[in-house]
């Protein structure tokens, strides 16, 4: 049953017929069948050409290849997002996998462009990047496809892992988020889903988010062996590819695909665990305190710190709460915003089987964004609103760079959504002049800092040490468990009794699954955040006029690049010190007012 947050305020759906009406519509028949052709043609008029190609000719390519992943991209788009409305639907679940089938063996055609792009000698590469080439718009695009020449097999063996991952990894991933979905609890005579069991957690009632987790880490036990299944099945598929490709390590790939140099994220893990005591131990100690704990539970670790229940935010509010926050930034922005509330382009309604979590997802540059979240109403919801908003403005702006330099890379991709709920939590806290109410969001703040920077790199330590140790045989459960406990522990540390029910919750975060590695991307984005954040408080000049220009540039340039007009160095221990201080000053903060 659909859900109805505070004030009989129905929540919206998206509406997806900017893609395509149904699965049914005639224009998905259209569109597979202009995909057939455009991909025989581009195949027979590129293949095995490319090295003579001047950059006119070049350009006529790209042309066309932004065409073909306009029209595929617009089709997969569809079907996940069709999917993602109820996971448990076998004709949804049919059409996606339909989809993904028919994509692989298309864009199989036209796999040899990036093989012969890294076989150009590199005279004539460094010719059709130079100025003089009509292909220096393109020069990221190009450079990022070259970054791959050593790890790139022979087109059959290329073709042969798309075609696997498409099938077996796609399979896998799909089996995960149809688990997820159908997991519920019940508490009296109430049937919670998964998500709303998750929301739970973050109850002001401690009973209730006692009997809520007790009960989720026992049906995440009865399934404990699928999720093993899943998990050692992906991290062997993924050795396999690695060896084959010669990379260094698991996390090399993501690295590679984010052109980011793995010292950097070495040095952004390095300063985060080093600062453990001093931000996610230290917090937690004052929230035990707080709630007159000797120790805290794994349903502590979110729980509001205020004893009265939280009042709900009815949709409209959390809609003005987010908007007001980023027109009081530049109303450029806000007014893009404003598009996603007025035309549709949110599913926030909670029904069954719904994909958990959210996102936004960027569709294609000719379309608009969707973002799709899980509304309860609590303050967290509104943050999580703010910040798949920032990822959709982004991508709007982004868009203008068509379709292959608008993909903003990982490093960047979290950048407007954190600071679009720094935006959001400045203007409440700014405007909160009850102290008991302003140490609520303080707390609420610190706890979402700690989710995203020491949480994530404790997930990124997880997923590397699970990788490494799959090398040696499979893992089982009992062995995942122990490894994301010892870490729980080292990350949050003794203020709380890590028992038995929190073993298992390893087993439900998606990134592990649907993308490994990701999950740096929010510590880097936070920490790149404080630094533009802490530029904005300070006046710094046009700071707004240079930040829309990042956003617009999507993936048109490096990281390096983009961050110049900002003078940053992610490359420097001190930055991530200097960014994993801010966690410190909130707590501070918030210390001075108990």
């Amino acid at each position: 049953m659909d859900k109805v947050i505070g004030d009989g305020i129905e929540l919206p759906s998206w509406d997806l017929s900017d893609l395509y009406n149904s699965t049914k519509s005639p224009e998905v028949k259209r569109d597979f069948n202009e995909l057939d052709k455009l991909t025989k043609c581009f195949n027979k008029k590129y293949r095995g050409k490319i090295s003579k190609l001047g950059s006119k000719k070049f350009l006529n390519l790209i042309s066309e290849l932004e065409n073909i992943e306009i029209i595929s991209g617009r089709l997969m788009s569809f079907a996940y997002l069709n999917y993602c409305e109820q996971l448990n639907n076998e004709s949804k679940n049919k059409f996606l996998s339909s989809t993904q089938e028919k994509l692989v063996e298309l864009e199989s055609r036209i796999l040899f462009l990036s093989l012969e792009i890294n076989a150009l000698s590199e005279k004539k590469y460094n010719y059709l990047i130079s100025k003089k080439s009509k292909l220096s718009k393109y020069k990221t695009f190009l450079k990022k496809n070259r970054l791959y020449k050593p790890y790139q097999l022979n087109e059959g063996m290329e073709n042969l892992f798309n075609q696997f991952n498409s099938s077996s990894r796609t399979s896998w991933c799909k089996l995960f988020d149809e688990t997820i979905s159908e997991i519920s609890i019940s508490i009296g005579d109430k049937k919670y889903s998964f998500e709303e069991s998750l929301n739970l957690l973050q109850n002001s009632n401690t009973r209730t988010r006692h009997t809520a987790g007790v009960r989720l880490s026992g049906v995440l036990k009865d399934k404990i062996k699928i999720f093993s299944r899943i998990t050692n099945t992906l991290a062997k598929e993924k050795q396999i590819e690695d060896e084959k490709r010669k990379f260094e390590n698991p996390a090399s790939s993501r690295h590679l695909s984010n052109n980011i140099d793995s010292k950097v994220i070495q040095n952004l893990r390095d300063t985060v665990v080093d600062s453990y005591k001093n931000t996610s131990h230290r917090y937690y100690k004052i929230k035990a305190k707080i709630l007159n704990k000797k120790k805290l539970k794994l349903w502590d670790r979110n729980a509001p710190i205020r004893s009265k229940k939280e009042s709900t935010i009815n949709w409209e509010n959390a809609k003005k709460i987010v908007l007001e926050a980023y027109y009081d930034f530049d109303p450029k922005i806000a007014d893009i915003g404003k598009d996603f509330f007025d035309k549709n382009w949110i599913h926030a309604k909670i029904i069954p089987n719904k994909a958990s979590g959210a996102f936004s997802h960027p569709t294609v540059t000719n379309v608009h964004p969707y973002i799709l979240i899980n509304y309860f109403g609590t303050s967290r919801d509104v943050m999580t609103l703010a910040h798949e908003l920032g990822h959709g403005i982004h991508q709007v702006l982004a868009a203008k760079q068509g379709e292959i330099l608008s993909r903003t890379p990982l490093t960047l991709a979290e950048t407007a959504s954190v600071f679009g709920e720094m935006l959001t939590f400045e203007r409440l806290l700014s405007a909160e002049k009850n102290i008991a109410r302003r140490r609520y969001l303080l707390a609420s703040k610190i706890e979402d800092m700690i989710n995203t920077v020491i949480r994530q790199i404790s997930f990124y330590d997880f997923e590397t040490t699970i990788h490494n140790k799959r090398k040696e045989g499979e893992l089982t459960s009992d062995e995942i468990s122990e490894i994301w406990m010892n870490i729980s522990k080292q990350s949050l540390g003794d203020s709380f009794d890590f028992d038995n029910h929190y073993k298992y919750f390893w087993s439900y975060i998606p990134h592990f699954i649907h993308s490994p590695f990701y999950v740096y991307a929010y510590a880097f984005g936070d920490g790149l955040v404080n630094a533009l954040f802490s530029q904005y408080k300070n006046n710094n000049t046009d700071f707004k006029v240079k930040y829309r220009k990042l956003l617009k540039a999507g993936g048109s340039k490096d990281y390096k690049q983009l961050l110049k007009p900002f003078s940053l160095d992610v490359n420097s221990k001190d930055f991530w010190k200097s960014s994993i201080g801010e966690i410190e000053n909130l707590i501070n903060k918030l210390e001075e007012i108990l």
